[in-house]
């Protein structure tokens, strides 16, 4: 059936006249508010979630008239229904009032949204419905009133939808705004009411129907009122629009040419005055950032004005801003209309980079003319604009094709650029930077070549000659003097200019060579570079290996230092080296260079300590005792302590002074109830360290065994058991007690339970008896053996854990080596280590004596040393050092001389694995075994 309609354009009368004429033919289109006859609608809850019944919100009094004026009409149109009883969700009401002293009734669905499932239809985009009317001279916009309202409810997810007023309580039975899956379900169904009938659009309620001609319109116009008609669904008379040649739609206009901004936006902005802070900029970007897609360069022009939206920025509306606001003015006022994008035409994007954005037009030639079909822009981040003009350039095309990915994808096109070098860097034999690398990656997956077109930095030219000439030029395919500009001001260090790498490249004998090579193909004088021949190029007096340059030797060292510039580690040197430049054998000289820099050597962290070297268990008890000062405490007390190594017994004194007569004083009292060892060991503290000590030790035929200075390892056993009794120190104080008495208890007790090493008490291996405790025992024979295996078994256990726990591995200092000394932190900036290198000059185990320049001597554990390398003489096979990391340095304060003796030179047998005595099992001591 025709309509018997013509197109006269949108002459008011007319559109009017086939108002009224549809209006007759489907009557029941155009009355009240239809229902969807084919389905209803059901809402998915999620049954987890506690359903929320939230307290009614007062109505004002002024408004309480108009709200149950909608309730009855709703109720008359069977949209909302009462509840009566019980409900477990309640929802308040939001009322909105309208121009025409109307009110809108919502509902605050928030709360229930929780507890709704969305169903997760896709609703098309606005350029998914553009790209469909291609061609379309004739159009018809369709309202669907009171849109939601028209999908019926299941009675189960009604319950959800309850609101309540101050003169009862109602739920809808239809679909309402508000929750969270109407708009999808809404889009999903309407788009099922209208499927499969060609030339018609929907987004939400609103229907377009076009046609590239006035009889195909009016079919399918006739086929969807006829649709509607079935399906129950009714139309807003006032808001509809028939046969059209000019039609608003989602705020865009529509025509036969293609879109454009519509008038009433191109008024608002216009007309908009200058904005007086933050908010109100953000509010003008806003309304024209919808009609970006019709100002070229859009992300540049607005630049001054996004600057004054960032936090902590103040509000100066200057020359710069009132220039932006009256150039976005322009830009939207002068905006041209945009072409439908026609999948069979050929299409070229245009890319382009300026110093705080990318701009891209999507662009097709239809009948005979390019036109442009999309303008896209975006903003450069601050990382982004230090990239250099030719990065720059680049990621313009890289993301290009990403914004217009729906566009281009799947097809060939052209990439139109006016930056020459792009053509070098996007071919196949291209090799880029490793960032141009990757956005080259991300290319692979389109079917474009990029053409020059020269002309300024923006993408107005390129685009008006683009538009004036469809002739493209033909694509160059050797590199040009811009791009060899572009890779020698990026790869090149800052502080060596082009020209100097240039002239020292023209006279280095090497790269002469190597030109040759490159010009003849032979590199049997050049075999270093035989492996990159087809990376190799040469520009004038430059040779580049891909876009990094090859240093002539002469310049090779200055590369070096200006890489390693604030101290990178290796890898980081290696890194920078790397981006930029080239040569021979360059990983190898970065490392050496590093390996050899004063400075890292002096911060870097220590060496890995040694393994430990077990003390070996004496012959018998009392024979090598240790002996340390614990304090001063607090009370003016030190505490001397003296340890048997064999039986871990210990003896201590109290004293009041710690001379060196004190000290022999009370040593002599603990000789005199225990006898004279064969070895006494102590620290290097003033009072072992003097003469009168010293003859002590020697008119008793004691052998005095100094440790290490600042190495109380070497000192174990008594710096564990002073531990302990600072331990119980700490104790009673805490808690009120005389500590002196309390130091006795323990020791009682230490002294006579069983030691975790040996296996016996301390008193039982020096007394060959049980000490009798407090606590009843049976006392057993004495087995030496067993207390040696025990001592040798937890002392590799020890050994074993606290290597690997530390990495340690045996140092390789050696006497004539040149060393770095730890030293004591006196603040923050302190080294770790001293700034100048000592000599070994004594070696014992894990004991060194080292030498300062001026000749003062150390004795120190190995740990606190670790070997130097100067600049002339680096081993190639070092490991890396680590950077400036944070470790405890220590200051050194030179001491005297150490006398020989007190490095020991006794071999110390290695760790044998221990042998288990093997015992009868008890319940078998009545049989005979064979």
């Amino acid at each position: 059936m025709k309509l018997g309609v013509l197109k006269i354009g949108a002459d008011i009368s007319a559109v009017t006249d086939l108002n009224q004429s549809l209006q007759q033919q489907y009557p029941t289109v155009f009355q009240g508010v239809g229902k969807l006859k084919t389905k209803q609608v059901k809402l998915y809850i999620d049954t987890n979630v506690t359903p929320v019944a939230q307290p009614l919100r007062r109505i004002p009094f002024n408004l309480r008239g108009p709200v149950e004026k909608k309730i009855q009409e709703l109720l008359d149109s069977d949209i909302i229904e009462p509840v009566d009883g019980p409900t477990p969700w309640v929802n308040p009401v939001v009322i909105v009032p309208k121009a025409n002293s109307e009110i809108r009734l919502c509902l605050d669905m928030r709360q229930a949204n929780l507890a709704v499932i969305r169903e997760r239809y896709p609703i098309p985009t606005v350029d998914e419905l553009l790209q469909g009317m291609n061609g379309s001279v004739v159009f018809s916009k369709l309202d669907l009133k009171w849109g939601y309202h028209q999908l019926e409810l299941t009675p189960e997810s009604r319950e959800i939808t309850t609101f309540a007023i101050h003169n009862g309580v109602y739920r809808y039975k239809r679909l309402l705004f508000g929750v969270s899956s109407a708009s999808e379900q809404y889009q999903h169904e309407i788009a099922a009411a209208l499927a499969g009938i060609e030339g018609v659009e929907n987004i939400s309620d609103d229907v377009i129907v076009h046609a590239r001609d006035q009889e195909t319109h009016d079919k399918r116009l006739h086929t969807v009122m006829k649709r509607l008609e079935e399906s129950g669904l009714t139309l807003n008379p006032d808001k509809c629009q028939f046969n059209m040649d000019r039609l608003v739609f989602m705020g865009i206009l529509l025509s036969e040419k293609g879109i454009g901004p519509t008038e009433e936006r191109v008024r608002a902005v216009s007309e908009a005055r200058e904005p007086e802070n933050a908010s109100e900029v953000r509010s003008f970007l806003g309304l024209v950032s919808y009609s970006s897609r019709f100002i070229p360069q859009f992300a540049t022009l607005s630049e001054p004005l996004r600057r004054l939206t960032r936090k902590d920025i103040p509000f100066s509306f200057g020359l710069e801003q009132k220039q932006a606001f009256k150039a976005l003015k322009d830009g939207l006022a002068k905006a041209g209309t945009l072409a439908y994008f026609d999948k069979d035409a050929p299409t070229k994007v245009v890319a382009d980079a300026g110093p705080v954005g990318l701009g891209a037009v999507l662009v097709q030639c239809q009948k005979g003319e390019m036109v442009p079909v999309c303008y896209v822009s975006r903003a450069l981040t601050d990382c982004e604009r230090r990239y250099s003009q030719t990065e720059k350039e680049a990621l313009a095309l890289v993301w290009a094709c990403e914004r217009l990915h729906p566009y281009v994808y799947g097809r060939q096109f052209d990439l139109i650029t006016d930056h020459k070098p792009l053509e070098s860097i996007y071919s196949p034999r291209s090799k880029p930077c490793a960032r141009i690398e990757r956005w080259v990656l991300r290319l692979q997956p389109y079917d474009f070549r990029v053409v020059h077109i020269p002309g300024k930095n923006n993408i107005a030219d390129p685009l008006s000659r683009l538009l004036g000439n469809s002739a493209l030029a033909e694509k160059h395919t050797h590199g040009s003097d811009e791009y060899v500009r572009f890779v020698a001001v990026s790869a090149t260090p800052k502080a060596l200019t082009t020209r100097e790498v240039e002239d020292a490249s023209a006279s280095d004998e090497e790269l002469i060579e190597v030109r040759k090579a490159i010009e003849s193909g032979h590199f049997e004088k050049c075999t270093a570079y035989a492996p990159i021949a087809s990376e190799l190029c040469v520009i004038g007096q430059l040779v580049l290996r891909g876009t990094r340059i090859v240093l002539p030797q002469a310049l090779q060292a200055r590369a070096l230092s200006l890489a390693h510039e604030g101290h990178l580690g290796i890898v980081g040197t290696k890194q920078h080296l790397r981006s930029k430049v080239w040569w021979p054998g360059m990983d190898k000289a970065a490392e050496r260079h590093c390996r050899s820099c004063h400075g890292c050597q002096v911060v870097a962290r220590p060496d890995a300590p040694e393994p430990l070297r077990p003390t070996p268990l004496p012959e018998g008890p009392w024979q090598d005792v240790a002996t340390d000062l614990l304090g001063p405490l607090p009370t003016g007390h030190s505490i001397l302590v003296v340890v048997d190594y064999y039986s871990r017994y210990y003896e201590y004194d109290v004293l009041t002074s710690t001379t060196t007569t004190k000290v022999i004083d009370s040593l002599e009292s603990i000789f005199s109830r225990h006898g004279l060892p064969v070895t006494l060991r102590s620290d290097q503290g003033p009072q072992f360290k003097s003469e009168e000590f010293s003859n002590y030790c020697e008119s008793n035929g004691i052998k005095h065994v100094k440790t290490t200075p600042r190495w109380a390892q070497a000192n174990g056993e008594v710096e564990r058991q002073n531990a302990s009794l600072l331990k119980r120190i700490r104790i009673a104080e805490s808690e009120g007690l005389d500590w002196k008495r309390e130091l006795r208890k323990y020791v009682t007790v230490y002294r006579s339970i069983d030691h975790a090493t040996t296996g016996k008490s301390p008193a039982e291996l020096l007394f060959n008896r049980k000490m009798r405790g407090k606590l009843p025992d049976i006392s057993t024979a004495q087995a030496d053996l067993e207390v040696r295996n025990r001592d040798a078994e937890q002392k590799g256990k020890s050994k074993i854990y606290a290597d690997e726990r530390r990495g340690a591995k045996y140092s390789d200092v050696d006497i004539g080596d040149t060393v770095l000394v730890k030293q004591e932190k006196t603040d923050k900036l302190t080294t770790p280590f001293n700034t100048t290198p000592h000599k070994v000059v004594g070696k014992a185990g894990s004991q060194v004596v080292v030498e300062s320049p001026t000749g003062a001597r150390y004795s120190r554990n190995t740990t606190w040393v670790k070997k130097y390398t100067s600049a002339r003489e680096t081993p190639a096979e070092e490991e890396t050092p680590q950077g400036a990391e944070d470790s405890t340095p220590n200051d050194e304060t030179p001491v005297a001389q150490a006398p020989e003796q007190s490095i020991t030179n006794s071999e110390i047998p290695e760790t044998q694995r221990p042998q288990r005595v093997k015992r009868l099992p008890q319940k078998l001591t009545d049989f005979v075994i064979k």
